[in-house]
């Protein structure tokens, strides 16, 4: 399947370069959400040790332990990784080392931290380059099979280079480190505030009326994997429990899932919701197997 920016040309001609290059952020997702990369990355001996029985040898998400796992692991080269802090959710490498070190809850991401530091390190650069190769393969291919930036060789020209350039830190570099409002007294009054814009966000739309998550529900990744949205009572946070966790996935949402941001929100708001989510709660966090999160994401009750 292809999406030739020819179509666009005429469009193109005002658009500038940054907005070309969100353009191409569309395009290209809609490609290869679909198709994926095929160009494959050469990853390090330590990488396809430590990480490649799931992640594949080449960081796509498709190693061969992948097929039992659920939630399935990320392509690190084609995919958007989850647990980002900056305001633009584009994971640092202290996001990408706490991974590494702590795991994820309530998936098969486990815990690393009794390799060395010096590996940890060389594995979060790993990752960071998978990153950015996937997006300067993702924008190279749609504009070398567009054609019109591109020379009598086939190579991409000069503004060719400069979006590239654009896209790939549009896509990998992370801004500053999104920062949490400021916690408030609990209260009832907070908490029956914060349950009012709990139901006026529609988040039990997804989370439940009462906070017990999805069944039933058609949720998917952004791999198109059948999904659920936590239950807020028993279930771990994947970005930890803490108030500037939960507020901070409650403000930008997460990438690669159907937790959308909430920009609208006041601060007062966001701490407010954040306090109400956190009352939910009720230790200790349920861990689920991966047959039981897969029964969660196609409505299974037993």
């Amino acid at each position: 399947m292809r999406y030739p920016l020819k179509s666009y040309n005429r469009l193109a001609v005002n658009l500038t370069r940054a907005n070309l290059t969100r353009l191409l952020m569309l395009i290209c997702a809609l490609i290869y959400s679909e198709n994926g990369l095929t160009t494959e990355f050469k990853s390090s001996k330590e990488f396809r040790q430590y990480c490649g029985a799931c992640h594949g040898e080449n960081g796509n998400g498709q190693g061969v332990a992948a097929r039992y796992l659920y939630p399935k692991p990320r392509d690190l080269i084609d995919g958007r990784l989850q647990l980002a802090t900056s305001i633009n959710m584009i994971a640092s490498a202290d996001d990408i080392k706490h991974v590494l070190h702590n795991g994820v809850p309530n998936t098969s991401m486990q815990s690393w931290k009794q390799l060395s530091a010096g590996l940890i390190d060389r594995l979060v650069a790993e990752i960071q380059q998978m990153q950015l190769v996937g997006a300067r393969q993702r924008v190279s291919l749609v504009l070398k099979e567009d054609g019109v930036l591109v020379d009598d060789e086939g190579n991409l020209n000069s503004e060719g280079q400069e979006i590239v350039g654009d896209y790939i830190n549009q896509q990998t570099v992370p801004k500053q480190r999104w920062t949490a409002p400021p916690t408030l007294e609990v209260n009832p009054s907070v908490l029956d505030d914060g349950r009012k814009i709990y139901l006026k966000q529609n988040c039990h739309k997804c989370h439940g009326n009462e906070g017990q998550g999805s069944f039933g529900v058609d949720l998917v990744d952004d791999k198109g994997f059948p999904t659920f949205a936590r239950d807020l009572i028993h279930d771990p946070f994947k970005a930890g429990s803490q108030f500037d966790n939960v507020s901070r996935v409650i403000r930008l949402g997460m990438p690669g899932t159907v937790m959308p941001s909430s920009g609208v929100l006041s601060d007062t708001e966001v701490a407010k919701l954040t306090h109400y989510v956190q009352s939910l709660a009720k230790p200790p966090p349920r861990a689920l197997g991966n047959i039981q999160r897969y029964h969660r994401a196609i409505g299974f009750r037993r």
